[in-house]
């Protein structure tokens, strides 16, 4: 794991906030995945704010994208920042095969 990756973590009502912060590698990707498999089926609004990650591994990336595609509790899921829109899944991208 990146030692220089984090997440914070913000509850609001119905709504969960998750702030990514440093290297997003391989072994972040696992470890956003699972908070994502723990809260997933209790919350119905997750917010991934992506303006924090200063580099995004491509094999992070292609982690987290395949297991959203794969967990259907995932396909909600709402990325914002800087990076939102590469790390959000897209039906037919690369990734998936």
């Amino acid at each position: 794991m990146s030692s220089n990756f984090r997440i914070a973590a913000h509850k609001s009502n119905a709504n969960l906030y998750l702030e990514l912060m440093g290297e997003f590698d391989g072994a972040s990707a696992m470890e956003l995945i699972n908070i994502l498999k723990e809260h997933s089926s209790k919350i119905k609004n997750i917010i991934i704010n992506t303006s924090g990650l200063y580099l995004i591994h491509p094999y992070g990336l292609g982690v987290l994208q395949k297991e959203c595609m794969a967990n259907n509790s995932f396909r909600d899921l709402r990325f914002i920042g800087k990076h939102g829109n590469i790390m959000e899944p897209q039906e037919g991208d690369s990734f998936w095969y």
